[in-house]
């Protein structure tokens, strides 16, 4: 009965393995970027059984599709549509090129329960670019030639990274909570400044926290304080020590900057902000001017990496030892009371073994000889 249950279950996982290695993508999955939605459709060699969902988001329904039906062809399909925004994607402003950006992240499970080699996971992007209006007006005049002359300054490229200890330490993918990081915004111009506001800290999975308002300054010194600007305003940077949600391995940080050209003090009233300062009316204003009769800030999205963050489980416990345990030389060498009793009756049967042995050895090399020569004199 036994050999026929493992049997069974032999042949049973044989055959799902046989059917993870035999069906496969054909091909690479089609991304079509409508007005309001995203859609992936994608075909595999056999009748597709499995799921297709969001990373991060596979606990919600409208996150989560299950597709075994068929075209035309009799190909099996797969697929998933989702609305802009929903299940935790990513919506970010570009500077360049200027425009909108929809990301997320689709999985193809082939298994109907676990992660397989099989697996597939896509990163999706649909750039959504602004359209330029031009107005033009003519007034004739006269017959003077005209001449054109036009001068475009080049959009940065701007970066939001979280560095490990110092401002150009190696950019933060694992971490403990409390160690210390910098968090750098830097725009690659000389031509232009910028104002980080209103950033958020999420887990990844729809919960969010504001730590920077909208006006650039900090909502909770603990967490993050107000950044800290360079003299030409194209890098701000704050060190900070690391933290994360409850029950949560993840954290990654959103961030709007807005740009403003330093060219005649373009700047000024715009970035650096001023915290310290309460009358807020005061500098909306002294902006608002300035945006009348110079370059108007642009806004756009930073996200930086995503950093996976452990407990300081072991720490922790350290600092609850005794203080003599804690004062132990780092080169001494502990033993659990497990391994050291079985050790010493280890050691003592093999003590006992050998005692016994020597002492056979001798009493055949000496006492066997006496004992004859007594047995000899006694008959």
């Amino acid at each position: 009965m036994i050999m026929r249950t493992e049997l069974f279950l032999f042949l049973i996982l044989g055959y799902t393995d046989a059917i993870q290695d035999d069906n496969e993508l054909i091909g690479q999955p089609e991304i079509q970027c409508n007005a309001d939605t995203i859609d992936m459709q994608f075909r595999t060699r056999k009748q597709f059984n499995g799921k297709v969902y969001v990373k991060g988001s596979y606990n919600r329904p409208e996150c989560r599709v299950d597709y075994s039906t068929k075209d035309q062809f009799g190909r099996p399909v797969g697929g998933i549509k989702l609305n802009h925004g929903a299940c935790n994607m990513d919506r970010q402003r570009m500077i360049a090129p200027e425009g909108m950006m929809f990301s997320t992240v689709l999985i193809i499970s082939f298994h109907p329960l676990f992660l397989t080699r099989m697996d597939k996971a896509y990163h999706i992007r649909c750039m959504y670019k602004e359209a330029a209006r031009t107005v033009t007006a003519a007034i004739d005049v006269s017959n003077l030639p005209t001449e054109s002359v036009q001068s475009d300054l080049p959009m940065p490229s701007c970066s939001y990274t979280i560095r490990r200890d110092q401002l150009d330490g190696p950019i933060l993918k694992y971490a403990k909570v409390g160690d210390q990081v910098v968090h750098r915004w830097q725009c690659d111009s000389e031509d232009y400044g910028l104002l980080v506001h209103s950033c958020y800290v999420e887990d990844g999975q729809g919960e969010k926290q504001m730590i920077i308002d909208e006006r650039g300054c900090h909502t909770d010194r603990l967490l993050l304080g107000d950044p800290t600007y360079v003299e030409a305003l194209n890098m701000a940077y704050r060190e900070s020590f690391v933290f994360k949600f409850a029950d949560r391995i993840a954290v990654r940080f959103q961030c709007e900057i807005r740009l403003c050209l330093k060219d005649e003090g373009g700047c000024d009233g715009i970035t650096p902000p001023m915290c310290s300062f309460k009358d807020t009316n005061h500098v909306e204003k002294q902006i608002a001017k300035r945006n009348a009769r110079t370059f108007k800030p642009k806004d756009a999205d930073m996200f930086s990496q995503t950093v996976y963050v452990m407990d300081k489980e072991n720490e922790e416990n350290q600092q609850n030892q005794p203080a003599e345990l804690r004062e132990l030389d780092p080169q001494a060498i502990c033993i659990a009371p497990k391994i050291l009793v079985a050790g010493v009756t280890f050691f003592t049967l093999i003590t006992v073994l050998f005692a016994t042995t020597l002492f056979v050895i001798i009493y055949h090399r000496f006492c066997k000889s006496e004992i004859k020569n007594m047995v000899r004199d006694y008959y």
